[in-house]
């Protein structure tokens, strides 16, 4: 090998080294913190990484030009519980997307927190990989855990149904005697499960069972500890806590850590979560809670990659809209607790609209716009972002793969995927890039140029619409 060429075989190689590296940043008081610390420094050395500090949530962007520099694939942001909020959340989304100048995430992040110290410990010391094999939803019915090896699931809509399948067994249906609340105590303390997905009302401080009935709730006491109440004051504490991840698709709030002790860090303290994503605000359009689920249940992805792999096919979705929206600055201030933060958010933000607010109401596309803007940095990712969990293979819709410059699509089952007009239907398919691809254009099987595609360092989006038959593949080239 001449000179020339070794030298670029090793920029290469940096190159390469750097796309996959890990930071840990870390807030400078809890880094002061001899608990917080061990945290760290284990963060560190389990993923061999930079760790970098920031002096309070507001003043993030002081990591920024290190962040350039390492363009690092995983970013982790170890906070004590007291600074974990939203102000957090939402500063590390917009930071994030700021590391090269597309519109788009440049690392899959995370944050690492818990009740205590203890708790986040527990999540670096966790496997690296695992696959999800039992599972538990309170969207319920007797298919949703009929293809698990356990599990159980409650139904929002009716506190009398109740299905379980224990290990080695069938599906049974579960009589409630009107108590859902003791009937998911007993079945968490009974059943582990990898896996929990939830809908419905929801606070910082309480999940409540059944849709907009009081008929019992899930709640935290000020040691960080679950237990499911009933009506009449009947409280079945949490005693068993599986490892598991837990995505809280449709719920508001809860994955807001507005004090010490809330649902999140109850889930992480008392519930066995490793990783759990959530809304830090209301939620009333869903495009990041229902697309997580979407991605992981494809079994092409892991967790965390699809909270990240969401959050970019919205900002593809918003640049459809409009191609500045994206970047439009959004301060932590501008999102509240309540339903009337929404009101507010439509208010400040009203200039994304083509024909103003009548009554409050907003309808169509303008409705669009300000969903996703609502949804962009809200949506809080808690966890290690380089635990890979996944769902097993055998439940994956499609395969794709990305070989050099060749793109591939399999559809492993018949899928509708929509009109990409509407945005909340139609799914664009996400590929993940194990390397940065060598182009920045997708090309189609007759050598047009695919509109509205996406060749991302991390990704490469492809546009899909309409219905594919089962065995059917798409072909594509990535070019210069």
């Amino acid at each position: 090998m001449n000179a020339k060429n070794l030298i670029l075989f090793a920029l290469a190689a940096a190159s390469q080294a750097l796309f996959g590296s890990y930071v840990v940043a870390v807030e400078k008081e809890t880094y002061a913190d001899p608990e917080w610390k061990k945290v760290a420094d284990a963060l560190v050395a389990k993923h061999s990484a930079t760790r970098l500090e920031y002096d309070g949530n507001e003043k993030l962007d002081s990591i920024l030009p290190e962040l350039k520099k390492a363009r690092p694939k995983y970013v982790c942001f170890v906070s004590r519980p007291e600074t974990a909020g939203r102000d957090l959340v939402v500063g590390a989304a917009q930071l994030l997307r700021r590391i090269d100048d597309d519109p788009y995430g440049d690392a899959f992040w995370g944050i690492l927190t818990g009740y205590e110290a203890a708790d986040a410990m527990r999540i670096v010391k966790a496997p690296r990989e695992r696959v999800i094999r039992r599972a538990a939803t309170s969207m319920g019915s007797e298919g949703a855990v009929k293809g698990w090896s356990a599990g159980f699931a409650s139904n929002e809509g009716n506190k009398n149904d109740f299905w379980r399948k224990l290990p080695g067994g069938e599906v049974e249906k579960v009589p409630t005697d009107g108590n859902p609340a003791k009937a998911l105590a007993d079945a968490f303390n009974t059943i582990d499960v990898d896996y929990f997905v939830t809908s419905g009302h929801a606070t910082q401080h309480d999940w409540q069972i059944i849709y907009n009935r009081n008929e019992g709730s899930l709640r935290h006491d000020s040691e960080a500890r679950l237990a499911f109440m009933n009506p009449e004051g009947g409280i079945y504490p949490v005693t068993k806590a599986s490892p598991k991840i837990y995505l809280a698709a449709g719920n508001c709030l809860i994955g807001n850590v507005d004090r010490k002790a809330c649902m999140a860090t109850a889930w992480m303290h008392t519930g066995g979560a490793e990783q759990m994503c959530g809304y830090t605000a209301v939620t009333f359009f869903g495009f990041m809670g229902w697309g997580v689920k979407s991605h992981l249940e494809e079994g092409r992805c892991s967790f965390a990659e699809a909270y990240y792999l969401q959050n970019q096919m919205l900002l593809w979705a918003l640049a459809q809209v409009d191609a500045e929206l994206p970047a439009r600055k959004i301060a932590v201030e501008d999102f509240g607790n309540g339903r009337s933060s929404t009101r507010k958010f439509i208010e400040v933000h009203s200039e994304v609209l083509d024909s103003g607010v009548t009554g409050g109401v907003v309808t169509g596309i303008d409705q669009t716009a300000l969903g996703l803007l609502w949804d962009r940095d809200i949506v809080a990712f808690y966890g290690d972002p380089a635990e890979s969990v996944n769902f097993p293979a055998e439940r994956r819709t499609l395969k794709t793969e990305i070989n050099g410059d060749e793109v591939k699509i399999t559809f492993l089952k018949e899928l509708n995927f929509g009109k990409l007009a509407d945005v909340k239907s139609a799914r664009p398919v996400m590929v993940l890039a194990d390397t940065p691809p060598k182009g920045t254009r997708l090309i189609d099987a007759d050598g047009k140029d695919v509109p509205r595609a996406v060749v991302n360092d991390r990704f490469v989006l492809v546009p899909v619409s309409g219905r594919h038959a089962a065995g059917e593949t798409l072909r594509y080239r990535i070019a210069r």
